[in-house]
């Protein structure tokens, strides 16, 4: 009846009916309302729980909430206020005895490939993840998406957040005990700030290329990354770290780091670079600091890094596909054998697809908190992310794997040989999202449905669906032998036998949500990403013959005006405007290669 499921419920016939029953159930409210008890309920204090350990107690006395403080009282009124909700009222004897797996519960969302939610619907997304018992938040900052007191000249002629929204999301955070984590990339990731004429001096690189990478070389660099977070750390005080990112530092051993990298080793650089910057975030602002592992786990002498790291530092291990799923294991494994503190970060793998890769997110959700309870992880981190499409799948299709995740976070569950997936939990988070989300219509299950289109594709594409790899290139350009697309080329692989069945099942997919009648504006994004997807199959389709007809072509073109005009409307409602065009530029880009089309007599 609770979700997350707790580690123990046992419910009896009898019945307790609420004396002060009211039918807000709001977390936040339940929590001042019940907090010190009243006429219903009871809190115990027992120190002996730990800090979000709580038991719940329903009999003919009422409520009895036991938790050793506030914390472990909200978590228990997140599970009860579920009761209170369905049964009206009108709740069953049980006793609920429940604790985390993970001490730490992150839900960390991208805000820099695109899409940049407002303040309300980032709201929307803390209140979600409070239900599900989260307590830690992050906003990946990458590009130019907040206001920084010491860069406002660089943001000055676009929207973005600034302090007072940070402040807001803040305060909003501390009231469902959560911790907001700011977010700087601190050695790769900072393309966006190093193409700025300001900056290019700092990059790893030259005029033409940029890296992405910061040259930790560079006398000016601690002080231009210090703008950072003088500009940000100090809103954050519900939390005593900072995530320094440090993944996919691709410039390290490049250019201006080549001779010393050679000299050295990347090994060195790379972790002094890390102690450099913990050291400074520590001595500063005293935050310890969050690292992503990816770096690490590739070097030739993954063991000198890992016994030099940050000792009061965080390691993040993400890893997304089966591949790095099925490494998972393996990392774990060494950073408990060096006494490194971790957490497990899957991910929802929305991105680069439309409408999601859902058999691949379940089975690293699971994995993840499998191996990392197994190995001493101290977080679970459940990552929402953009990448390079821009952002444009909307956020209907994270309510379902949020909740699993959330569910793996929370409780994991007992330990399966073989790691079998577990239903129990896929069928308890997908009933729990239709109940909160879609107010009791079974909307998951068609949501699951349009996420496994990409296993009728005629190739597998890491980190992505080919169908929607392939829309953001040109017609006229291969795809062929790009490892950002898999090797992927729809001239060499697939033919009509593949097209017309994903077709198929798309169009048939789509027609079921089309029948149902629920939410407006999650119904419609829903349907502008299904769609993105069969633009995407028809377009692969005319790839591989090199040809069509005006009709397909003009019924083509007609599937991207709609869909573009639709994009842009609920886009607006959610989002600020930057970003809108990263994904619609792309849909524009293939219209103009399909008119090009008619003017070449339909040929490529």
């Amino acid at each position: 009846m609770i979700f997350p499921i707790p580690k123990e419920e046992v419910y009896a016939k009898d019945i307790y009916k609420m004396k002060n029953y009211e039918e807000n159930t709001n977390i936040v409210y339940l929590y001042e309302k019940y907090r010190k008890g009243d006429a219903d309920l009871s809190v115990k204090t027992d120190l002996s729980f730990g800090r979000e350990e709580y038991e719940i107690l329903i009999d003919d006395k009422g409520i009895t909430v036991t938790a050793s403080g506030d914390e472990g009282v909200f978590r228990a009124i997140t599970s009860l206020g579920q009761l209170i909700e369905r049964g009206k009222g009108i709740l069953y004897f049980c006793k609920i005895s429940d604790s985390p797996d993970f001490e730490n519960r992150c839900y960390l969302l991208d805000v820099s490939y695109g899409r940049m939610p407002k303040v309300e619907i980032l709201k929307r997304y803390i209140d979600y993840a409070t239900g599900l018992k989260y307590n830690e938040f992050q906003l990946f900052f990458e590009s130019l998406v907040y206001d920084y007191e010491a860069y406002k000249d660089c943001t000055k002629d676009f929207q973005c957040y600034t302090p007072d929204d940070i402040r807001e999301i803040n305060e909003y955070c501390r009231k469902r005990f959560i911790k907001l984590v700011p977010y700087v990339a601190s050695f790769g990731h900072l393309k966006s700030w190093l193409n700025l004429d300001r900056f290019k001096h700092l990059r790893v690189g030259d005029d033409e290329v940029n890296t992405g990478t910061i040259n930790p070389f560079h006398p000016e660099t601690m002080d231009f990354l210090d703008g950072f977070y003088q500009s940000l750390f100090d809103l954050c005080d519900t939390s005593d770290v900072a995530n320094v990112g440090f993944d996919e530092s691709a410039g390290l051993g490049l250019y201006q780091t080549e001779e010393i990298c050679k000299k050295e080793g990347k090994e060195k650089v790379f972790v002094d670079w890390l102690n450099k910057v913990a050291d400074h975030v520590r001595e500063k602002y005293g935050r310890r600091c969050q690292y992503f592992t990816d770096m690490i786990h590739n070097f030739e002498d993954e063991d000198y890094v890992l016994e030099n790291v940050p000792k009061d530092g965080t390691a993040l291990i993400w890893g997304y596909d089966p591949i790095p799923t099925a490494s998972m294991e393996r990392w774990c494994m060494t950073l408990e054998k060096h006494g490194v503190p971790f957490y497990v970060c899957p991910s929802s793998s929305t991105w680069c697809s439309g409408t999601g890769r859902m058999d691949v997110c379940q089975f690293n959700l699971q994995i993840l908190a499998e191996v990392g309870r197994s190995h001493g992880a101290v977080g679970y981190m459940y990552t929402d992310w953009g990448s390079g499409d821009g952002h444009n799948s909307f956020p209907v299709w994270n309510f379902y794997p949020a909740a699993l995740g959330g569910q793996y976070a929370w409780n994991a569950g007992e330990k399966q040989d073989n790691y079998m997936l577990k239903l129990d939990f896929i069928k308890a988070a997908r009933e729990y999202t239709d109940r909160v989300v879609f107010k009791g219509k079974p909307i998951s299950e068609h949501i699951y449905r349009l996420g496994q289109y990409y296993h009728l594709e005629p190739q597998r594409t890491p980190g992505a669906t080919s169908c929607m790899k392939v829309l953001k290139t040109p017609l006229s350009e291969s795809v062929q032998g790009n490892p950002l697309y898999g090797g992927v080329d729809y001239l060499y692989f697939g033919d009509d036998f593949y097209f017309d069945n994903m077709e198929a099942y798309m169009k048939k997919a789509i027609g079921c949500v089309e029948d149902i009648d629920f939410d407006e504006n999650y119904k419609r994004q829903i349907l502008v990403n299904s769609y993105q997807a069969l633009i995407g199959i028809e377009t692969a389709r005319i790839r591989h013959h090199r040809a069509s007809t005006p009709e397909k072509i003009d019924e083509i073109i007609m599937m991207i005006d709609e869909n573009l005009k639709e994009y842009d409307i609920l886009w607006e409602r959610e989002n600020f405007s930057e970003g809108k065009d990263n994904f619609m530029n792309m849909l524009r880009g293939r219209r103009a290669d399909l008119l090009r089309m008619k003017e070449n007599g339909c040929k490529i």
